[in-house]
């Protein structure tokens, strides 16, 4: 068995619920109240349910992020992505910029929050983003924990359907989750709960699709001349760049716990009931055995074997939203190398953010040529 095989086990098999009641040593009480990622793994929503709950709670973010609904998405996409870039013009020749916070990030966090109907005007959309950092950030303080993540997200939220509730929105994601909460479908720890995943999932890992496939064409300069020449003979290169993106930098670390509900053998261990399991995604998506040519550590858009990258997870909990990060990421990188096709990394070592869930970079400085 390939550690990509047993990652589709871990990540498919009913055997593994991701519902923290099976998880052995919380029942006993052994995780401590202030652990950092307990905001996250013991809230109500998608990351957290399993079967029918899973199901119900599901339903309204897939009926958003349906692909149809995704592709009308477009226009604002690339409206979004031009004004960013018309910014990045500003900057003077030959300076550094990071690309992460002047690019990536803003690109995915303003569609996301366009999706959940959170108002452009004031501070609302950059309290969304530091909060979810925040939350994801494995090497958080008890107190930060307590005031930052487990306090004011949620009240943040809240008091964004109390905002929306007095105007009258209804058109757009948050309003279906209240108005299933209303009708008695969802619980309002299930709504915070799914929207706190739909805000962290709906920028992070996009911002860090689009920084990991930055880097992987500029550290592998064939890469970004085949794309382009592929673009001038009219084919279009960039889903293949984004593929190749997520199978060689994952943009999440690790798929959050799976707890065994029973014994479960795997090769020639067993895992046992109760035990909480990480699944590694960049040394998944970098198994030889796997993705044996190319070599795996190559950045190798085209590859014929990327289909069986695992970056968007498997299964019935296979992320929602990976048509809109894919549509994000394909017009980001399209743009970006038009806008400026001699970009240029800043020679040095990445920065990573210091999170169990998350594989992004503090930032990314380039040139923009």
């Amino acid at each position: 068995m390939t550690t990509r095989q047993a990652g589709a086990l871990v990540l498919g098999d009913p055997r593994f619920s991701k519902d923290i009641r099976n998880w052995a040593a919380h029942r006993r009480g052994e995780i401590p109240a202030d652990w950092p990622l307990l905001f996250i793994v013991a809230g109500k929503g998608l990351l957290t349910t399993d079967g029918e709950t899973h199901r119900r709670l599901r339903l309204p973010v897939q009926r958003a992020l349906a692909p149809r609904r995704v592709q009308a998405l477009a226009p604002r996409i690339e409206a979004v992505t031009d004004r960013l870039l018309a910014a990045l013009a500003d900057v003077p020749a030959g300076a550094e910029t990071d690309l992460h916070r002047g690019f990536a990030l803003p690109l995915p966090l303003e569609v996301i929050c366009s999706l959940l109907g959170v108002p452009e005007e004031g501070a609302v959309r950059e309290e969304l983003h530091e909060l979810s950092a925040a939350a994801m950030n494995s090497e958080a303080a008890p107190e930060e924990v307590r005031d930052t993540v487990a306090r004011r997200f949620p009240a943040a939220l809240m008091a964004l359907i109390e905002r929306k509730r007095a105007r009258g929105d209804r058109d757009d994601l948050t309003m279906d989750l209240v108005t299933a909460l209303d009708r008695g479908e969802l619980t309002e720890a299930e709504v915070i709960g799914n929207l706190v995943v739909t805000v962290i999932g709906g920028h992070e890992t996009t911002a860090n699709l689009i920084c990991h496939a930055v880097r992987g064409l500029l550290t592998h300069p064939g890469t970004l001349s085949a794309a382009r020449a592929r673009q001038e003979a009219g084919e279009d290169p960039w889903p293949d760049v984004v593929e190749e993106a997520l199978r060689w930098e994952s943009p999440s670390r690790h798929v959050m716990f799976r707890y065994a509900t029973q014994d479960v053998p795997v090769e020639d261990t067993v895992i046992r009931e109760g035990e909480a399991v990480l699944v590694p995604l960049p040394a998944i998506q970098r198994c030889p055995h796997t993705f044996p040519r190319p070599p795996a550590d190559e950045f190798a858009p085209g590859r014929p074997d990327v289909s069986r990258h695992l970056a968007f997870g498997a299964g019935p909990h296979r992320c929602p939203g990976a048509t809109l990060a894919r549509l994000e990421a394909r017009i980001a990188l399209r743009r970006l190398f038009d806008a400026f096709p001699r970009l240029a990394l800043v020679p040095g070592p990445v920065r990573r953010v210091p999170s169990l869930g998350i594989n992004g970079y503090r930032e990314l400085p380039v040139v923009l040529r």
